[in-house]
């Protein structure tokens, strides 16, 4: 079986902005009509999300949605959440792992190997291109041997990016120093970036020249710091923006976690971190985030509890998420140790007592609120969705008291419906930000050589900037021909490009079609145009603006033809005198029922035979055709 195409982002240390550079080049990549995922093999945060099979950190979420796929535990087999000073929670594959989580460092690593490697190897095989984010350096030599940056790449085959954070400074002893300790693996480097620049990019080009000069690795460019707001990984570089708005205040406890929910606020509000009451005062709403040892974190918020009691009895709202809605219950009982053994008393402004327990709740979840008074009565009638990640028991999953709403719920303020309710208007949705961040990365980077080095050359991966439309292609007809789920839709996608026309033929009768053509429009390239017309294919390609044009399907063309009364054959000859009129590289994609069971009905086995005869007759006239077969294509002479 082919595996996919590898590419590692390594970065000079931690914070230098490998996640968001990945999700970027996941964007990219999936204009261009890739089917890409992300991987990072072992990933250190306190904010995690909710997906198919657990939990995974954060980043690898955003970069699946920037891929345009489903978030899975594959993507992050082993996810590593700090416990402050005393130890972690290790996650391997979605799930907590008691053994694991007990075991030193350097005793835990030869454990990690397997799931990390089955992780990995299977997206391989599933995937043509994976975007896999370092972890750190990958120059730790006191480390070595290296599992999430050097072990990954050796199985993955990966060619290597090395990102250096210039905002930082040292950008250009880091990239060399780094390229320096690799030794070895210096040979996957195919490329050097400089990210988060502001100021005078005259200045830094210099260092373009010397770092090829001394290492013979290339420049790919400069990324200058955007104004882009995304979930943070960690939050502690984040530096929320001032937009306008109600000064809202997040109550920044020592053990703060999925503080990444909180993104949409850097749009809707002044945002403010406080680490004093002094910083939260003034505040239209307080927020109390996750925690990830809310026992330890209660100390810390006792100080804010009569700042929190004057919020309250001004009638102003207050919202206490996870663990910050278990700090303000009666108790915290803990007897297992499961984060912090021992029973805390908590600030009692809600009347519950939790107690820890050993079981982790991991799963996302959907309600429509209702019974909510006061501020957030405004919130009645909406249907929200979020997740779950705690091992506290006790609490419901909303509960109110005056100004006061504490959830288990993460991801409530992350709803639009919510964001208008509160504030009026919504947050820039995360899709307009991942397009955004890919067209700086196109505008800024050298992603040709990226695609030279991955061996993308070819006619889906045009030599010209991805923002432009491709050279012309040789003009005619292609025919793919197969069964069903055969890989016709991937092929023609492939030799389509990033920029084509498709002319949709399939229309939504019931449920069922209306479902698989969803699932269509979200595997296609953003950068595609679509005209859905379902009988007059001639007319539909008049309209076409790319000079590539994509027919998907003749399948039910044919069908739509009979049904109307209108003979296929004919209409098959006018279709062939538009392509060659149009001067445009046309793919058409077409079904082979005839290689099926017979037919029990006169009606469908003269639509069989119809659509023999228009594929023959398509064939004759094409300048290509080919026959998938179980994914494989076969040109027919």
């Amino acid at each position: 079986m082919p595996k996919a195409k590898a590419l590692i982002v390594w970065g000079t240390g931690s914070g230098v902005g490998k996640s968001l550079l990945v999700a970027g080049l996941l964007r990219h990549f999936r204009r261009l009509g890739l089917k890409a995922a992300p991987f990072k093999a072992q990933n250190m945060a306190n904010h995690a999300r909710v997906v198919q099979g657990g939990e995974i950190a954060s980043a690898q979420w955003l970069q699946a949605l920037a891929a345009g796929v489903e978030p899975e535990v594959r993507m992050n087999p082993v996810l590593v959440k700090p416990f402050g000073e005393r130890g972690a929670q290790v996650v391997v594959w979605g799930k907590v792992d008691p053994f694991l989580s007990g075991l030193p460092w350097k005793e835990r690593k030869p454990h990690l190997e397997a799931p990390i490697r089955e992780a990995l190897e299977g997206l391989l095989a599933e995937c043509e291109l994976l975007v896999l984010e370092g972890a750190g350096s990958p120059v730790e030599r006191n480390l070595w041997p290296d599992l999430p940056n050097l072990k990954v790449a050796e199985w993955a085959d990966a060619k290597a990016l090395l990102v250096a954070d210039v905002d930082q400074g040292g950008a250009l002893g880091a990239l060399y120093g780094t390229w320096a300790l690799l030794g070895e693996h210096r040979g996957r480097l195919v490329g050097f970036a400089f990210n988060k620049f502001r100021g005078d990019l005259e200045l830094l080009k210099p260092a373009y020249g010397l770092l090829e000069g001394w290492t013979g690795i290339p420049v790919l460019g400069t990324l200058p710091l955007l104004p882009l707001e995304f979930p943070e990984e960690d939050g502690f570089r984040h530096r929320p923006k001032a937009a306008e708005g109600p000064k809202v205040a997040l109550l920044r406890y020592p053990h703060a976690a999925n503080l990444d929910e909180f993104w949409p606020l850097s749009e809707l509000a002044r945002l403010v971190h406080a680490r004093s009451p002094e910083e939260a005062e003034g505040s239209e709403l307080l927020l109390l985030p996750g925690s990830r040892l809310p026992a330890k974190d209660l100390p810390w918020l006792k100080a804010f509890l009569p700042l929190i009691q004057r919020h309250l009895e001004r009638g102003k709202p207050v919202l206490a998420v996870c663990g910050g809605a278990e700090m303000l219950g009666q108790a915290l009982e803990d007897e297992a140790g499961v984060e912090e053994k021992g029973v805390f008393p908590g600030l009692g402004l809600l009347p519950y007592r939790v107690r820890m327990a050993p079981e982790k709740t991991v799963r996302r979840g959907r309600v429509r609120l209702q019974g909510l008074s006061g501020y957030w009565a405004r919130l009645n009638g909406l249907e929200v969705e979020g997740y779950e990640i705690h091992h506290g028991q006790g609490l419901p999953l909303f509960h109110q008291e005056g100004g006061l709403l504490a959830t288990w719920l993460h991801g409530l303020l992350e709803n639009p419906g919510v964001q208008r309710a509160l504030f009026g208007r919504e947050a820039r949705a995360l899709v307009e930000n991942l397009d955004a961040l890919a067209d700086a990365l196109e505008a800024h980077l050298d992603l040709r050589s990226l695609h030279r080095a991955l061996g993308l050359g070819g006619k889906a991966f045009p030599a010209g900037s991805p923002k432009a439309l491709d050279p012309a292609p040789p003009p005619g007809l292609v025919l793919l021909l197969g069964g069903a789920k055969s890989g016709k839709s991937r092929l023609a996608q492939r030799l389509a490009g990033p920029h084509a026309t498709l002319i949709a033929t399939a229309e939504a009768r019931d449920e069922e079609m209306a479902e698989r053509i969803r699932r269509h429009q979200e595997e296609r390239p953003p950068t595609w145009e679509t005209l859905e017309e379902p009988l007059d294919l001639a007319e539909a390609l008049k309209k076409a603006r790319h000079p590539t044009v994509v027919v998907d399907c003749l399948t039910l063309w044919v069908a739509n033809l009979m049904e109307r009364g209108l003979n296929p054959l004919e209409e098959g000859k006018r279709f062939l005198r538009a392509v060659e009129e149009s001067g445009k590289r046309v793919i058409a994609v077409s079904n082979e029922v005839g290689m099926g069971i017979v037919p029990a009905s006169a009606l469908a086995r003269r639509y069989r035979d119809l659509l023999g005869q228009v594929n023959a007759l398509l064939a004759q006239e094409a300048r290509e055709a080919y026959l998938l077969v179980a994914g494989r294509a076969l040109r027919l002479q």
